[in-house]
């Protein structure tokens, strides 16, 4: 094999598993847009049942029992709270991993500084769910306060 062939057969080698996280990914979206179609044609066709052999309304009991309880805001903040921290504390242990590994005696590796600016990109987006759960926090304090109240009730 020359030399051209070779490298040509390198870089698809190498390309092969980006091909397959796209390929993986595709496979996710159409299966979950199929999976909502599938849904919402499940609950017209109960709506339509329900209007035949009602009176003609449909009753807003049936209407809430068919769609799924949404999360309060203070479970919405509280999950972008959670993301924060998970995706800041995995930034930070890059960064951190990166040094130990510049540092060390083991040079096995190419040290290109990927690790790093792996840190550094989950810091900033960690940084950036904190941000939104305390704005969210603070800009929607009265909105979660009248949820718990209806909720009580």
């Amino acid at each position: 094999m020359n030399s051209l062939t070779s490298d040509v057969l390198t870089q698809l080698i190498w390309s092969l598993p980006f091909l397959g996280l796209v390929a993986v990914a595709i496979i996710v979206i159409v299966a979950y847009s199929r999976y909502k179609k599938n849904e919402l044609e499940k609950r017209s066709q109960i709506v339509l049942a329900a209007l035949e052999k009602g009176s003609g309304n449909v009753p807003e009991e049936l209407l809430n029992t068919l769609n799924k309880p949404q999360k309060s805001l203070k479970e919405r903040l509280l999950g972008k709270f959670l993301r924060g921290i998970i995706c800041a504390l995995s930034g930070i242990g890059c960064i951190i991993a990166e040094f130990f590994m510049y540092d060390s005696d083991i040079r096995e590796f190419e040290d290109d500084g990927v690790l790093f600016v792996l840190g550094v990109v989950l810091l900033a987006v960690g940084i950036a769910f904190l941000f939104y759960y305390y704005v969210g926090k603070r800009e929607l304090r009265n909105e979660i306060e009248s949820e718990e109240r209806q909720l009580k009730v």
